[in-house]
């Protein structure tokens, strides 16, 4: 399993409503064009006062799916909230790949 995460700290003043934007809009989206299996959005729990941090995991079963969302849909998807949320949300994106999981 391949996993696209992406972090966003998100000034608090929009989390509410980016929150229901991914909840409502941006996530069904990009499931409707069938790369991803799911995505998740997590809240980073941290010790340090900061605006609030978020992980949103894209999940896919290849390396080549992912990669043909980054060159297709992803910088679409990227200038979307980018216009819509400007610097209220700063985010970095990072590639994982499941090596073993335990149950």
């Amino acid at each position: 399993m391949i996993i696209f995460n992406i972090t966003s700290q998100v000034a608090p003043e929009v989390q509410e409503n980016w929150l229901e934007w991914m909840q409502t809009y941006y996530i069904p989206k990009v499931l409707s064009i069938g790369l991803f299996e799911d995505i998740t959005i997590l809240k980073v729990s941290m010790d340090q006062p900061m605006d609030p941090t978020f992980a949103t995991q894209y999940k896919t079963t290849s390396k080549e799916i992912l990669q043909r969302y980054l060159n297709t849909e992803g910088p679409h998807h990227k200038k979307e909230m980018q216009d819509k949320f400007g610097e209220q949300v700063l985010s970095f994106e990072t590639h994982l790949e499941l090596i073993s999981k335990q149950s």
